[in-house]
């Protein structure tokens, strides 16, 4: 039995939710963890995590979907009270997050695209999905990260096969649930106005973007510029002839 099955067993679960500092609730099979999360949220869920094996209508960035079969993933969302002042941000530097952890396991070169792709040997292996909504209690944030980690080329559809691919596929052997347990640490240190500082640096020194020239495609319009930098709410700065254009959203891509 994987390790990260593990959790389906209630004693299992709630003893590596103390350790965590969090109530942990795994699913064998779900539609999507990010759409469970908020749903504990809306519930008034204070500091959680939901964790799938598998997952069949996942979210990925502008409606994308991200989707995995049983074994080959860490997928989770995590719920993050008060949320982050700048949500956006939290979630680009969720990237540095993954980075770190896998580092930790003994899986080095993860650089980063903005907004929220983490990269290994020129492929997608991770992304975060972030979805903040205000209370009167400070608002929550729903974090979700997907990761691949042990697919095989043939696993990916044939459209994602050039650009995606998994820590296994990176020569990386990581055991799922201990990958969940650093980078749950890893996301708590992120909450420390003072490691978040540290983390904008380091988000800065693994970005595949800043200092190169890029293409932007956004609200039906393209232009082309140099990526500088992203600001403290996240959005990416572009240099282009006629001035810095504020990146909020949109697919930006190396040109």
């Amino acid at each position: 039995m994987p390790r990260l099955a593990l959790l389906a067993h209630p004693a299992v679960a709630s003893a590596i939710g103390r350790e965590l500092g969090r109530d942990v609730e795994y699913h064998a099979r779900l539609a999507s963890t990010q759409t469970r999360a908020r749903e504990l949220a809306e519930h008034g869920a204070v500091r959680g995590i939901v964790v799938a094996d598998a997952q069949d209508a996942g979210h990925g960035t502008r409606g994308r979907a991200w989707d995995a079969a049983p074994g080959t993933s860490l997928l989770a969302s995590w719920i993050v009270r008060p949320a982050p002042a700048a949500p956006a941000l939290f979630a680009a530097l969720a990237g540095v997050a993954v980075a770190r952890a896998l580092a930790s396991l003994g899986c080095e070169g993860a650089r980063l695209k903005w907004p929220n792709d983490v990269r290994l040997d020129q492929g997608k292996v991770a992304g975060a999905l972030a979805h903040a909504t205000s209370d009167g209690s400070g608002g929550v944030l729903v974090l979700g990260i997907g990761v691949n980690v042990h697919q095989r080329a043939s696993d990916f559809p044939p459209e994602l096969r050039a650009i995606a691919t998994s820590l296994a596929l990176a020569g990386c052997d990581i055991d799922r649930l201990a990958l969940l347990a650093r980078l749950t640490s890893e996301l708590d240190r992120l909450t420390s106005l003072t490691d978040r500082a540290a983390a904008l640096d380091e988000w800065r020194e693994r970005s595949v973007m800043l200092g190169r020239a890029v293409k932007v495609r956004l609200d039906g319009r393209e232009f082309g510029g140099t990526a500088t930098a992203i600001d403290d709410e996240g959005a990416l700065l572009v240099h282009t002839a006629s001035g810095i254009e504020r990146v909020v959203s949109g697919d930006v891509t190396l040109a």
